[in-house]
């Protein structure tokens, strides 16, 4: 199908994109490249948002209705496809290497990395054509099935869970968000843009409070009421505490709370690399399914070459 593109113009575009991504779920969910809440932590904590306008493409059928866009992030590129315009995705791909040859100046080495469902033969049989090469490296979509019922939390004794209470939090949390994941670029000003996006959700934004006030472990979490899917993203626990269950009890409130919203599943990405083989069994007890796996293809471009 005829396809046009142009660069990210600003919010009506992102308020498009979002409803596309709700779209593509109605359709392909759960196994979607990009659930909306992914979309808003993608936006809210890029490191270089301010760059949109050069780096987003968006692509509109012949009514002019969005059908896909590409979100480049460093060497990497993630593409959102409505599934009845996939023929758009060797364009995708040209913008995508685009950005890689305009890299090559400064990058001794420069790549680009796409990432493909080992289901989806489209666009694994298009990447494999165009040079690229799958690696080992693939995050597992872990599904959880909300109709069944969901334990209480077993709190820790001296510890509360609570959600965020706002701009009184902002620091606490970006200071344990930045323990968690150390090193982090974690920042305030893009925890407080986070905070103010159009998907967030304070009652669903959760916290373990230690003993002594401190923000212990956190866990994010973000509804799509349309589709009544939830997403965990991100999860964490300050190094101090953590093998005393504060991430389990917050994964089990925030699932009893996306069952408050109707929910009827909840989805998260978690890695392949043998550190993450924990986390793995950890969703596992909690009644998270793989679903699918969606791996990382690498081509490498050539060096000086860019326009």
């Amino acid at each position: 199908m005829a396809a046009t593109a142009r660069l990210y113009a600003g919010e009506e575009d992102y308020a498009l994109m979002r409803e596309l991504l709700v779209e593509i779920e109605s359709l392909d969910g759960p196994l979607v490249y990009c659930h909306v809440g992914d979309l808003d932590w993608w936006r809210f904590t890029d490191e270089d948002s301010q760059s949109m306008t050069e780096r987003i493409r968006l692509w509109f059928d012949h009514h002019g209705i969005l059908v896909g866009f590409t979100w480049p992030s460093e060497h990497q590129v993630d593409m959102v496809v409505h599934p009845r315009f996939r023929d758009i995705e060797p364009a995708m791909l040209d913008w995508a290497e685009h950005l890689g040859r305009l890299a090559a100046a400064v990058d001794p080495q420069p790549h680009v990395s796409v990432w493909s469902y080992a289901h989806d033969t489209y666009r694994n049989d298009l990447l494999a054509a165009r040079g690229y090469t799958r690696t080992d490296h693939f995050l597992s979509l872990g599904v959880r099935d909300l109709d069944q019922s969901v334990p209480e939390p077993v709190v820790p004794p001296g510890y509360l869970l609570r959600h965020v209470h706002g701009e009184d939090d902002v620091h606490a949390r970006v200071e344990a968000h930045r323990d968690a994941f150390a090193p982090s670029r974690m920042t305030v000003a893009r925890y407080r843009a986070v905070i103010h996006g159009p998907g967030y959700r304070p009652d669903l934004d959760l916290v373990a409070e230690a003993p002594d006030g401190t923000i212990a472990a956190f866990c994010t979490l973000w509804l799509d009421p349309i589709n009544r899917v939830g997403e965990i993203e991100p999860l964490g626990c300050r190094a101090a505490h953590r093998r005393h269950g504060l991430a389990q009890a917050l994964v089990l409130e925030g699932l009893r709370r996306l069952q408050g919203y109707d929910a009827r599943a909840a989805t998260v990405f978690y890695g392949s690399e043998p550190e993450d083989e924990a986390a793995r069994q950890f969703y596992a007890d909690l009644g998270f399914a793989e679903r699918g796996r969606i791996y990382a293809w690498h081509k490498a471009l050539p060096a000086g070459r860019h326009h």
